[in-house]
């Protein structure tokens, strides 16, 4: 309860920022879609410009066993060098103090911390130091070298089913966005198809793959 009152305090706070600075939100298509079907798809992306028309977004299905889509947006300026020294971090969800970390961010004083100056960068600064920090104290973590390789993920038995999830995704979103009467059965068949690739990734998983 907690956790949904800061969330509902914040994205009034956010919305206000937006609307007094003029910034436009780019994601405007749902990102966490549930493998239940009476469950409601939700929205759970902020990106926020000053300058839309430099921006293309494109939302296409999960990856892995994610219930959450995946976001791309490509800005025509060219992006910097990512650097290829340092340290990534690995969250330990599992371990996770929820209730702590709700209790932390409800009481947070985020207008005093966060939204006093008027300066829209300052701003987002501040909340990312606090959600950072709010994840520092009640999620385990590891820092890990960035130059680690990466084991494999995917096998044929993995590939296989994220390709006709992916299909059956893009399905659905097309008869959605053009109100097709099977929308619903789209929907269906793309939640069998997620939980037929989960359940090939948890073997992945069991069978050492990853």
């Amino acid at each position: 309860m907690w956790l949904t009152i800061g969330i509902l305090l914040l994205n009034w706070e956010i919305r206000k920022l937006a609307l007094a600075v003029n910034l436009t939100q780019l994601v405007r298509e749902t990102t966490r879609v549930t493998d239940v079907d009476s469950h409601t798809a939700n929205y759970l992306d902020l990106l926020l410009t000053a300058d839309p028309d430099r921006y293309s977004i494109l939302v296409s299905s999960p990856l892995g066993s994610s219930d959450h889509c995946l976001v791309k947006s490509v800005f025509v300026h060219s992006p910097p060098v990512p650097c290829t020294k340092g340290t990534r971090r690995i969250w330990r969800y599992k371990s996770a103090d929820w209730d702590e970390m709700s209790f932390f961010f409800a009481s947070y004083p985020w207008r005093q911390t966060c939204f006093s100056s008027d300066d829209p960068s300052s701003c987002a600064n501040a909340l990312a130091d606090v959600l950072r920090q709010g994840m520092e104290y009640y999620i385990s973590f590891t820092d890990r070298s960035a130059l680690m390789a990466a084991r494999p993920k995917f096998n044929i038995d993995c590939s296989c089913p994220e390709a006709q999830r992916n299909i059956a995704y893009l399905a659905w979103v097309n008869a959605h966005n053009h109100k097709a009467a099977d929308v619903d059965q789209r929907k269906k068949a793309y939640n069998r198809a997620t939980k037929s690739c989960k359940k090939a990734l948890r073997k992945a998983r069991f069978d050492q793959i990853w």
